[in-house]
């Protein structure tokens, strides 16, 4: 059996970015929730959060937990779909976290299950994984309350485990870039007014939250905000800290059919393009892009 350290290179080499963190750590876990309503009294969903956390606390494990495991996958490749419409094109952004598919998800769970044979894992349940990137020392919060994972920035997903896995160390308590304290670039790009002068934004008017769920958009949500076919880039792509997407070398083609299909206002579309878009790397509810395609193309 191999132990945190051999199984953080392990990971590594196959492309990841991993940190344990002790369970002790979750003392300040338990702490950041307790003060996570205090910081945002006015918003619900600070609310949410902590009583989400507090009622999965402690987990329901098959076994004693000894650490958190916080694995980084590494950065989708950005890309557009492009649209035919009345005879002109469109272009759609899709950030890569949109645009890759469960392949990394596939690909880390069987380098993950080579890595930690002999161990268990189950995994993290109502806990902020970008808090624990952040305790662990894998990432660093930035204005806008996203992880920044080094060179990654912030395009890349996170997943963590509780494990059986013995570790001892430390734990960050620096949490924020110092960078952010004299740069606001991204509280004045954000088209909603979400990120204020704390770590805690309001995340019940982040763009992202709301065109990743289905529903209407809300009429304080500004019509020319919507950019991308999933999610919000402003508040990213406007940070020093990150680094610059290239979308224009992954594009999908949609014809005037398709395109037509994709903007309808069914429920479904077609197997065909349910396909097309599979193979892409979209694979997300069919009621949100629809919808959220069609505010795309209002504002161009």
């Amino acid at each position: 059996m191999l132990d945190a350290e051999q199984i953080i290179e392990q990971l590594e080499a196959e492309g990841f970015r991993a940190a344990f963190l002790p369970i002790g750590a979750m003392e300040q876990v338990r702490a950041h929730y307790h003060t996570l309503t205090q910081r945002a009294p006015e918003t619900g969903l600070a609310k949410g959060a902590a009583e989400r956390f507090f009622s999965n606390q402690p987990p329901k494990l098959d076994f004693e937990p000894k650490s958190i495991l916080v694995i980084a996958l590494p950065p989708g490749q950005a890309g557009k779909l492009r649209l035919l419409r009345r005879g002109k094109r469109f272009e759609i952004p899709v950030l890569p976290f949109y645009a890759q598919g469960q392949k990394p998800a596939e690909h880390l769970k069987e380098v993950l299950t080579a890595a930690a044979e002999g161990y268990q894992l189950g995994h993290t349940t109502g806990i902020s994984q970008k808090l624990l990137a952040a305790l662990g020392g894998l990432g660093q919060y930035g204005r806008n309350n996203i992880c920044f994972v080094g060179d990654w920035g912030t395009w890349c997903e996170l997943d963590t485990h509780y494990t059986d896995i013995p570790f001892e160390g430390p734990v960050r308590e620096s949490l924020r870039m110092a960078s952010c304290d004299t740069c606001d670039l991204c509280r004045k790009a954000c088209p909603t007014g979400a990120i204020g002068d704390t770590q805690v934004i309001d995340a019940n008017r982040c763009l992202a939250m709301r065109n990743e769920n289905r529903g209407h958009m809300p009429r304080w949500v500004p019509k020319d905000a919507h950019h991308t076919l999933i999610g919000c880039a402003l508040c990213q792509a406007c940070c020093p800290q990150n680094p610059v997407l290239n979308y224009g070398s992954h594009v999908l083609e949609l014809d005037k059919a398709e395109t037509r299909e994709l903007l309808s206002r069914g429920k479904r579309i077609s197997k065909g393009l349910a396909r097309k878009l599979e193979a892409f790397g979209i694979d997300w509810d069919v009621q949100v892009i629809k919808r959220n395609a069609r505010l795309c193309v209002k504002v161009m």
